[in-house]
């Protein structure tokens, strides 16, 4: 289990919070999806939980353990990150940006053992991308980048897994494929996982439990159908939706005249 508790950050020569007493819980097997606007906290939240950004108040706790104090490499046992976007300055293949995962297991003045290398080739295995091993990660698209920094984050073998927008360059099948590729590896793993994500509708469908942030603080914090509801993301992006309800799920749809194409809420 990862616990938040009380996290509150304030930038240098700033008068205001950024995060105000942010808690909540995240479970094994689980996809934790935080969802809020622009400027809402959500890249500061991750900032300070992967410990490159100093918390002023609050806890960071993996099964109990606190995260602070940690130095970088015991941290990235526990904790692997999956970013929005990656340019590496040299066109290093698709393989060698997966072995880098392995970076914490090989010791300063060690080269990757074989063990480092079975765990890449698993990873990229379970990653479905055993055809781009070889592949300059400069020349694949951004579909198969995302997924080879997923692999990256497997091999890194740490239980608890932080995805920060994983489809924001994605077109809409890559979107699919990329989470569901995420939803099965989290519950097969028993990992732990938190994502952020802008669309709400992606969050329902791929989503175990929801963190709605609004200004630096939690709204709301539940089961995704019923926490993504129409009055608390009024509240949180000022726009009326309809919620449309099929087979028990959820899907949103803003509130628009089909005959003039306007907004009516």
């Amino acid at each position: 289990m990862l616990r938040i508790e009380n996290l509150t950050f304030r930038h240098a020569h700033h008068e205001a919070d950024i995060l105000h007493s942010v808690t909540f819980d995240a479970g094994p097997g689980k996809i934790t999806t935080i969802l809020g606007p622009n400027g809402s906290g959500k890249t500061t939240l991750f900032r300070c939980i992967a410990g490159l950004w100093k918390m002023k108040e609050g806890a960071v706790l993996f099964e109990g353990r606190t995260l602070r104090g940690l130095s970088p490499a015991e941290r990235a046992r526990l904790l692997a990150i999956v970013p929005q976007e990656h340019e590496p300055p040299f066109p290093y293949s698709v393989f060698d940006i997966v072995l880098m995962g392995r970076a914490t297991h090989v010791g300063i003045f060690s080269v990757p053992s074989r063990r480092d290398y079975a765990a890449a080739y698993d990873a990229i295995g379970i990653a479905g991308i055993s055809h781009l091993a070889e592949r300059p990660y400069t020349r694949i698209s951004g579909g198969e980048r995302q997924l080879v920094l997923i692999a990256r984050a497997l091999a890194q073998d740490s239980p608890i897994l932080i995805l920060d927008e994983p489809t924001s360059h994605l077109d809409f099948r890559n979107q699919i494929v990329i989470l569901e590729k995420v939803r099965s590896i989290v519950a097969e793993r028993g990992l732990t996982a938190l994502m952020t994500l802008h669309d709400p509708n992606l969050a329902l469908l791929f989503s175990d439990h929801a963190i709605l942030i609004k200004n630096g603080s939690v709204i709301a914090d539940g089961n995704p159908q019923e926490v993504i509801s129409a009055q608390n993301l009024l509240e949180m992006y000022g726009i009326s939706v309809d919620v449309l309800r099929n087979n028990g799920m959820g899907f949103i749809c803003p509130k628009i005249d089909r005959a003039t194409g306007r907004y009516t809420g």
